[in-house]
């Protein structure tokens, strides 16, 4: 056998807000820790149907259009980081990258580009249909990654001590 040498320095942390997000933070946070990893939490904005944003600004609706709707959610999602997961990384270098896009198409190019050693996400994600063994986002990124991925079963697997 090879020997191969296995060294995790960046861990990422796929974080939608759904009810899936808390344990894949756990767990994400837990092999950092494990491996004094730094520890890259990232999110997407789905930008699929937000054209029509920009199409309701051009006809006189006050909405911002896309660019303005991207920048609030973002604006958003940076408060819900930093007040809700944020603080229990203390001791972790720890950043948050915030992109749009189609998610696992941007999942799949921020994981080259960032040079992850390891991603965790859940199995599911925001739209969670009943009976779907994995959600179509973590299905594409578990086939295309460029690294390991790490599948987060949800809340009510939790056996975390």
């Amino acid at each position: 056998m090879q020997d191969c040498k296995v060294e995790i320095k960046r861990v990422a942390a796929a974080i939608d807000f759904s009810d899936y997000s808390e344990i894949t933070f756990s767990y994400a946070l837990a092999e950092a820790r494990a491996h004094g990893a730094e520890l890259v939490v990232v999110n997407v904005i789905n930008v699929r149907g937000l054209d029509v944003l920009d199409r309701l600004s051009a006809e006189g609706y006050d909405l911002g259009g896309k660019q303005g709707y991207l920048e609030r959610v973002e604006a958003e999602r940076r408060e819900a980081f930093e007040k809700d997961y944020l603080p229990s990384a203390q001791g972790v270098a720890t950043k948050v990258i915030i992109i749009d896009g189609h998610p696992h198409e941007e999942l799949i190019k921020f994981l080259r580009d960032e040079n992850i050693s390891l991603m965790v996400m859940g199995t599911k994600g925001r739209s969670n249909l009943a009976g779907a063994l994995f959600g179509s986002t973590a299905e594409k990124v578990f086939r295309r990654a460029p690294c390991p991925v790490l599948s987060v079963r949800g809340p009510e697997h939790c056996r975390l001590p």
